[in-house]
């Protein structure tokens, strides 16, 4: 299976065959999972430490703004690991975590995870270089997604999401996970009109097609014009 890049998963299918073996011991680790659609994986505050290791499909990461809602921060994918944190270091949860559709899961208790990846030098790697990638995504992301016009953050999103997640299509590229307008508001910082607003734009100008949950990116070149626009909105 491919797993996403930059997912646990995937940083120990580069390490050889230590990887390997580390891999298979933690697809040994907790219980087996699986989660409908819209169902809450972990819950933002929440005092449990276990780890969910997904096996498969996508799950979204969001928090509560000051009216209540839930604004999207980030996407996991297949092969990715939510819950580390709080097993690290036995806090809180800080987001809420839901899958985007059903998909299975690893249930990994916080004493099984500890000695998995300290117990491993090949897993403690792993691990290292999995938590430098979202570092450096999370950082990429909120110098993109938090300056120029609307228009512009929203081609930046779906360029990034495209670029780790997307599929080809006769269409062109279907950006995954599915999102509705108002969790791409979230994820860019924008109000859900604004978003509304740019994504017929850029479907009038032929650069995408959009429908309920659904992108596809008919042009990458003119997309990434729209991303290269500057300047105060």
């Amino acid at each position: 299976m491919d797993w996403a890049p930059g997912s646990l998963l995937h940083e120990l299918a580069r390490s050889g065959p230590d990887g390997l073996e580390a891999r298979l011991a933690l697809e040994r680790c907790g219980t087996a999972r699986v989660y409908a659609r819209g169902e809450t994986m972990l819950l933002a505050h929440a005092r449990d430490t276990f780890v969910l290791l997904m096996l498969d499909g996508f799950a979204k990461v969001t928090l509560t703004d000051a009216s209540g809602l839930p604004v999207l921060i980030d996407v996991r994918a297949a092969g990715d690991i939510v819950g580390e944190t709080a097993a690290f270091d036995g806090g809180p949860r800080s987001a809420t975590v839901t899958a985007a559709q059903s998909l299975h899961a690893r249930r990994i208790s916080q004493d099984e995870w500890l000695h998995w990846a300290t117990g491993n030098p090949a897993a403690a790697r792993a691990v290292m270089r999995n938590q430098t990638h979202r570092g450096r995504t999370a950082s990429r992301r909120r110098q993109d997604f938090v300056s120029g016009p609307v228009i512009a953050r929203m081609a930046r999103a779906a360029l990034n999401l495209a670029e780790q997640y997307g599929t080809r299509e006769t269409e062109g590229i279907r950006v995954r996970p599915g999102l509705t307008q108002a969790e791409w508001g979230g994820f860019i910082g924008a109000k859900e009109r604004r978003v509304h607003h740019a994504l017929h734009e850029l479907a009038d100008a032929g650069v995408i097609s959009f429908g309920r949950c659904r992108l596809i990116i008919r042009s990458v070149p003119r997309l990434r014009e729209y991303a290269a626009i500057g300047g105060d909105e």
